[in-house]
């Protein structure tokens, strides 16, 4: 049975549920192998698509590469245009209802906001501004 919790399933999902860092498939590989030396990349990667395609994570596209996060929590995600990191955002006040969206021949269903900006370790220890 496809969808059962395999070891290497609940094992990822671990990982992801205790990391902020929105990894690649390749970092969770390389964390997760620590647990599970005979665990593949592919592995990962077929669980990661599975996971996400049943709403158990988020798969995010930050500069060509999925990132992923367990936090499925209405939010939004901050990406820094200089190193690729990704930093949650809880912003209420950001929200797109998608019941009020009306579109021809189109049902949305999801939808996800990417903010792009510097990070405050690009930026030099600066403050970064906020709205």
């Amino acid at each position: 049975m496809k969808n059962r919790m395999t070891n290497q399933r609940i094992k990822i999902l671990d990982y992801l549920r205790t990391t902020k860092k929105h990894p690649s498939a390749e970092m969770v590989f390389s964390e997760v192998k620590k647990q599970l030396p005979a665990i593949t990349l592919a592995t990962v990667y077929r669980n990661l698509n599975l996971l996400a395609e049943k709403g158990d994570i988020l798969r995010l596209e930050v500069n060509g590469e999925y990132r992923f996060d367990a936090d499925t929590k209405l939010h939004q995600h901050c990406v820094c245009k200089k190193c690729g990191k990704v930093i949650d955002l809880f912003e209420n006040r950001i929200k797109i209802p998608l019941n009020k969206i009306k579109i021809k021949d189109f049902e949305p269903e999801s939808a996800s906001v990417k903010i792009f900006g510097i990070c405050k370790k690009c930026k030099g220890g600066k403050n970064v501004k906020a709205a």
